[in-house]
């Protein structure tokens, strides 16, 4: 047998996924026949290893009757695990010879190496949930299990949380039945799960959602639920994006806490309008279970781009990288300066948008640490216990403190870092990471400028105190391996100085953020990603400019005459009066605490609206009020205005009902 043990200096940490496996019976079979017995367990022991280095994995040491394992990837050492017990159920189906059946346990976390052998409490715990497997089974912790089970399919089994001896805490685990064999006097399959875990199908193609979403397909799958591209029959059938997350578990209080900062953070969403960035467009729930809407991004993922790449033997070039990490910084910038983290960044969550001609941040965090628990928490034997944190990210990508639950701006700049490694080396992280420390050493497959290897190097250090700690510190040194060419090229398309959009809002004397974003919306739609520029430049050189003449400024950047028509005709002047009133309700607000519209003013917009576009008016009206039923006076005009498809009817329509808006307004 192999016995592939590392070569770690004393002393040396790393975060790795552990196997610990067993035979069962083993001593019984020894007593019975000793010599058969050490023939079975060495052959079965050089499967194990085989599979094992097949994986990228290592052998750190023999127990007797196991092995303990080693991998720098969650998927990997479930995968081996699979492999391995699905081997041994296929030989005992020939039923040719006599033959041992093995349990598994699988657990990440740290570990410390002292020269060849590796301790920790990472260890102990896998050492205990192997204890815990069916015979032919394995037993993995709900930490390995979430970094998996968007990635692989499983048939797992809750096992709860599990008091493991010598370790403090419950420990919550799952059962995987990979090699068929059951365990003599199963237990009722009804037992196997907590009856509380939510189990919802898939929807399938042609299913309508709310009553307006239709599903066209799956698109894919994450750590809490699919992702679906539908049309929206009400906006003309236009596609877009339907996010499902799905609440582990159904129980009342689980699932009111997940509704109320699924809410909350729905709200974050909604505030975020970047150019890179899918537009957030509505979020809900139906039957226990909740749902976003979000702007569908033609384009292909750069992990597509590269796949394609190789296939022709080509990867992406130095400058080429250098360029999309300038692109991708000032989307963190924007994120950073409004304290969101991004979380999951990686070459397949990164679009080459066709139409803006930029890297598009796809699958942006739609959850923080504190909606992930809420999303993953387990049951617990007691309200007391503490609760396990569900890693959102991917392993290789994901720094080692956001596997273990906590996220900062440096781990997103990390994440970025590494995905621009694998597209300058074309090889997936854990193939540029040392096996032992899982230090990043990638110098021998790429040879680039060494500003730019020193600055990927920093940005992907294992601990968080060693690397950039904000976006301005990367745009620093990066700024001087762009040439006058790129530089040029990167004007055109907004990206110099790296700016956010806050100090816009602040360095208003009048136009309130509502209409400012009004104006981003109807701008992006005419110019494309410059229009965050040219609105920037705008208000610097005229601070006291009123809302009309910024709309008619903002015009004249419009080459096409007919757009800066359509753009005049579709932006709503706030009444002046009210700008600076408290009672001027924000438009397009989603989630706050109900407004109570006037019913003559409802009857108003029917009646404007009604002239603008027909009968449809009252079916118009009455499903915007449901689908946004917090909207105030101004927001709701606003929302009618954008289903009107005449630009010139548009405006009529908010002329219409500015008086009626300020009066609402007045009366509140």
């Amino acid at each position: 047998m192999s016995n592939s043990l590392p070569t770690t200096s004393r002393g040396q940490r790393a975060l790795a996924a552990i196997i610990v496996t067993d035979a069962v019976g083993f001593s019984a079979r020894m007593s019975v026949d000793e010599e058969k017995t050490l023939q079975l367990i060495e052959q079965d022991l050089q499967l194990m290893a085989e599979q094992c280095q097949a994986l990228d994995g290592r052998v750190l040491k023999s127990t007797g009757d196991g092995l303990l394992l080693y991998f720098v990837s969650a998927v990997q050492a479930v995968s081996c695990a699979i492999a391995i017990q699905e081997a041994f159920t296929a030989r005992s189906k020939d039923g040719k010879a006599d033959h041992l059946i093995h349990r598994i346990g699988i657990h990440m976390g740290d570990v410390f190496f002292n020269n060849s052998d590796v301790m920790g409490n990472s260890v102990n715990i896998a050492a205990r949930l192997q204890t815990q497997a069916k015979p032919g089974g394995i037993c993995l912790s709900q930490l390995i299990y979430d970094l998996v089970k968007g990635r692989l399919s499983l048939d797992a089994e809750f096992a709860g949380p599990l008091q493991l001896k010598n370790i403090k805490e419950p420990i919550p685990a799952y059962h995987l039945n990979a090699g068929g064999i059951a365990p003599p006097n199963p237990a009722p399959a009804k037992s196997a799960a907590p009856p509380d875990v939510i189990k919802t199908p898939v929807l399938k193609e042609g299913t309508k959602v709310a009553g307006r979403y239709t599903i066209k397909r799956i698109l894919g799958q994450g750590g809490f639920g699919y992702s679906y591209l539908v049309e929206d029959h009400q906006r003309f059938d236009e596609l877009c994006v339907l996010k499902e997350l799905r609440p582990v578990q159904k129980q009342s209080h689980f699932l009111q806490k997940a509704i109320e900062l699924f809410k909350r953070e729905a709200k974050t969403l909604h505030s975020i309008n970047h150019p890179q960035i899918p537009k957030f467009m509505a979020c809900f729930t139906q039957a226990k279970r909740l749902f976003i809407v979000q702007e569908y991004v033609d384009g292909v993922t750069y992990l597509k781009l590269l796949q394609h790449r190789k296939q022709q033997g080509k990867l992406f070039s130095e400058s080429e990288v250098v360029v999309w990490l300038v692109h991708m910084l000032r989307v963190l910038d924007y994120l950073h300066r409004r304290n969101i983290m991004h979380r999951d960044i990686s070459p397949e969550n990164v679009m080459y948008s066709r139409d803006r001609n930029l890297p598009v941040l796809i699958d942006f965090g739609l959850v923080n640490d504190t909606m992930a628990d809420a999303l993953g928490e387990s049951l617990t034997a007691d309200e007391g216990l503490q609760k396990a944190h569900t890693a959102v990210g991917k392993f290789g990508y994901s720094p080692p403190e956001q596997m273990l639950g906590k996220c900062n701006r440096s781990s997103d700049l990390y994440a970025l870092g590494v995905t621009a490694l694998v597209l300058l080396t074309g090889k997936h992280p854990r193939h540029l990471m040392d096996a032992h420390t899982l230090a990043f050493d990638w110098q021998q497959h790429s040879r680039i400028d060494s500003r730019l290897g020193k600055i990927l190097t920093k940005m992907t250090q294992q601990s968080p105190q060693d690397r950039f700690q904000s976006v301005k510190e990367v745009v620093t040194q990066l700024s001087p391996l762009l040439s006058k060419e790129t530089r040029a090229k990167l004007s055109q398309v907004a990206l110099q100085p790296l700016r956010s959009q806050a100090p816009i809002q602040q360095s208003l004397s009048k136009p309130d953020p509502s209409f400012i974003s009004q104006c981003r919306d109807e701008l992006l739609r005419c110019i494309g990603p410059i229009a965050d520029m040219v609105i920037e430049e705008t208000l610097e050189d005229y601070p006291s400019a009123t809302p009309q003449e910024l709309a008619e400024m903002l015009a004249s950047q419009i080459s096409d005459e007919d757009q800066a028509t359509a753009f005049l005709s579709h932006i709503c002047i706030p009444n002046e009066d009210l700008v600076n009133s408290e009672t001027m309700p924000e438009m397009g607000e989603v989630i706050e605490p109900p407004q109570t519209l006037n019913p003559d003013f409802i009857k108003q917009c029917h009646q404007a609206l009604a002239h603008c576009i027909g009968p449809i008016a009252s079916m118009l009206i009455e499903e915007t009020l449901v689908d946004y039923p917090n909207l105030g006076a101004a927001a709701l005009v606003n929302q009618l205005a954008k289903e009107i498809p005449d630009g010139q009817k548009a405006q009529e329509f908010r002329q219409r009902l500015r008086g009626a808006v300020s009066a609402h307004s007045l009366e509140r």
